[in-house]
């Protein structure tokens, strides 16, 4: 196992594999923060003193945040809806500590047999419990650590697992630079929905920010899915026919495309601890949810948040596909600031 994890962290570029649909309790890469949602849905080198960061990123933990109160509501496609709700607590020499809770809840679907005749209905959600810890070990030097207990329940079938994320977070203070590795969902079912256990969505994650001297601005470049190096797939519908011989060539996306799907870029001005702007691009998002036949807006995110009283409150819009995206409200505060 130890020589397992060895090469997937010193040796990404050895995974050949597509991600999509091999793994079980995929709601656990959703992001429910607005803010983050809104530079890319991805912000693990963000060192700003929010909870919502440390969520991503447990490294990211740190004194600054105690006593905040997060929570967060996702109007997600269709008729989908999840939200979290999360609170921080620090304690001198022990470290800082949090817990999440997320929930996901998918509607109620028609339930019908072989033949197509109705016999009512159906629902499914999706509950994690997440517990997280971090040390700073030095002004540059940070580990944390996550642990998440998680349920999902569709129908009659339901299932339980165990995972685990943990950070590690460098930081240059006096050239206001930061930089993170973050390991994602490394864990098991403990009891699968039927005979077959399925593996969790592991993923390696490293990310670079900056945040210019002179102006308020920390600019942030993600690399997603260490673990897979190509992240193509071949789309039937993506191919080209000669008009001159009628030979059929396949548009498969190049090596330089797949590179850059490993690729998120985030941005947030903030000229104040009250007002803040974000802005985000996925590539492979685009790639993979644009249309050919129109332009789309798909793999781009926008937010911003403001300070009111003693809240602050934050909204983002990530756009998916022309049918639709998702709008994203956060409400945070620190208790601190209500006592006496």
């Amino acid at each position: 196992m130890n020589r397992l994890l060895l090469a997937l962290v010193l040796f990404p570029v050895l995974g050949f594999a597509q991600i999509g649909g091999q793994t079980t309790f995929q709601f656990l890469n959703n992001i429910a923060s607005a803010r983050v949602a809104g530079q890319g849905s991805n912000a693990i080198a963000n060192t700003a003193p929010d909870l919502n960061f440390a969520l991503y990123n447990p490294a990211l933990l740190n004194e600054q945040v105690h006593g905040q109160l997060s929570t967060s509501i996702v109007d997600y496609v269709s008729d989908i809806r999840y939200a979290d709700v999360a609170y921080a607590h620090h304690q001198d020499s022990v470290g800082t500590f949090f817990a999440q809770i997320m929930y996901f809840d998918y509607g109620t679907f028609d339930r019908a047999n072989v033949i197509g005749i109705r016999q009512g209905t159906f629902t499914g959600n999706d509950l994690a419990v997440n517990l997280g810890y971090a040390y700073s070990i030095d002004s540059n030097w940070s580990v944390g650590a996550t642990m998440k207990v998680i349920n999902s329940v569709y129908d009659t079938w339901s299932s339980w697992g165990l995972a685990w994320d943990a950070g590690l977070l460098y930081q240059i203070p006096s050239r206001r630079i930061a930089m993170s590795l973050v390991m994602r969902n490394a864990g098991f079912q403990l009891n699968p929905y039927a005979d077959e256990r399925e593996n969790l969505p592991f993923e390696l994650q490293f990310g670079f920010s900056n945040r210019f001297e002179h102006m308020p601005l920390r600019w942030q470049i993600t690399l997603e899915h260490l673990e897979t190096l190509d992240l193509r797939y071949r789309d039937p519908t993506a191919f080209t026919v000669n008009q001159f011989d009628g030979s059929v060539n396949e548009n498969f996306p190049s090596i330089w495309n797949n590179l850059l799907r490993h690729v998120v870029i985030g941005a947030e001005f903030a000229p104040s601890e009250s007002f803040n702007i974000q802005f985000g691009y996925n590539f492979r998002r685009r790639e993979e949810l644009n249309l050919d036949t129109r332009r789309t807006v798909a793999g781009f995110s926008v937010g911003g948040g403001i300070k009111i009283y003693k809240f602050y409150f934050h909204y983002s819009r990530n756009m998916y596909h022309i049918a639709g995206g998702a709008n994203q409200i956060t409400l945070r505060t620190s208790l601190d600031q209500f006592k006496k």
